[in-house]
């Protein structure tokens, strides 16, 4: 019988420091970080691909990269919108033109901006503007 208490006393002294634990733990889930490029010096009619080595974001010929690298940047629903899995360090910018012409292609750093928030949050970043 003594040792029965034991157990259910010592039940009772862990429990509330494992619920603790249990409520201030992070649920398993990913941040979408957002870049906003602006390409308007380009036009209003072009189209802005980026990429990493893993991959591409959608072109213009709708044809996008397979991958599985969660820094390839994906469309978003916002025009000039690229939502990333995970960051870069740096992309290269396509500008094509409405013909499907290459205007430009040019490499950018991106300085992200990672949360301090204690289960994390997305990257942020300034807008990437692009310049001929």
């Amino acid at each position: 019988m003594r040792r029965a208490a034991t157990t259910i006393l010592t039940a009772a002294l862990l429990l509330p420091a494992l619920t603790g634990c249990a409520m201030n733990a992070c649920p398993a889930i990913g941040y979408v970080s957002v870049l906003t490029v602006d390409a308007g010096a380009y036009g209003d009619d072009v189209w802005v691909q980026l990429c990493v080595p893993g991959g591409c974001s959608v072109g213009p010929d709708g044809q996008e990269t397979p991958s599985t690298d969660p820094t390839v940047p994906f469309v978003g629903e916002e025009p000039g919108e690229f939502l990333f899995l995970a960051v870069p360090d740096a992309v290269t910018a396509h500008v094509f033109a409405a013909d499907g012409t290459l205007l430009a292609e040019n490499e950018h750093d991106i300085t992200w901006t990672h949360s301090t928030a204690q289960c994390g949050g997305p990257s942020t970043t300034p807008p990437l503007v692009l310049e001929p």
